[in-house]
């Protein structure tokens, strides 16, 4: 076998592996407490809305207490909810990036913001003018 053979099979092995890992009919990532997740998340959202969040365990379970007190969640037994939140921060935490979103676009590259400029100015002279109050008024 050619090296340059050799490298190309060693750089697409993980590729292939990662894939296997993945559940056909969700596309969640295939590890302890995944089943769990599933059967308790996809009912009620697609695994998309899920799949590409990145957050800490902390920020895990604020999403699913969040999720029991204003969106309809019944609660979940606590070795269910600790094993659902374990899942999702070890599969789908900040440090992951595989079907993460894209980084953001760099200032660099995105065009002039016309409201930073002209009707910021703008703004500004009409406040020196006291068309627009200084201050926000007082209200409820």
């Amino acid at each position: 076998m050619r090296p340059s053979a050799a490298i190309f099979i060693l750089l697409t092995l993980p590729a292939a592996a990662q894939d296997a890992q993945l559940d056909p009919a969700t596309g969640m990532k295939i590890a302890p407490g995944w089943e769990i997740t599933r059967n308790h998340c996809v009912i009620c959202h697609s695994p998309q809305t899920f799949l590409r969040q990145r957050a800490t365990e902390a920020n895990w379970t604020s999403v699913l207490e969040w999720m029991q007190t204003n969106g309809g969640l019944w609660k979940l037994e606590p070795a269910v909810q600790k094993d659902i939140i374990a899942y999702l921060a070890a599969n789908y935490g900040p440090g992951d990036s595989q079907n993460y979103r894209r980084a953001p676009i760099p200032a660099t590259l995105m065009p002039p913001n016309p409201y930073a400029t002209e009707a910021r100015l703008e703004a500004e002279e009409k406040k020196k003018q006291g068309l627009i109050p200084a201050v926000k008024p007082p209200g409820p």
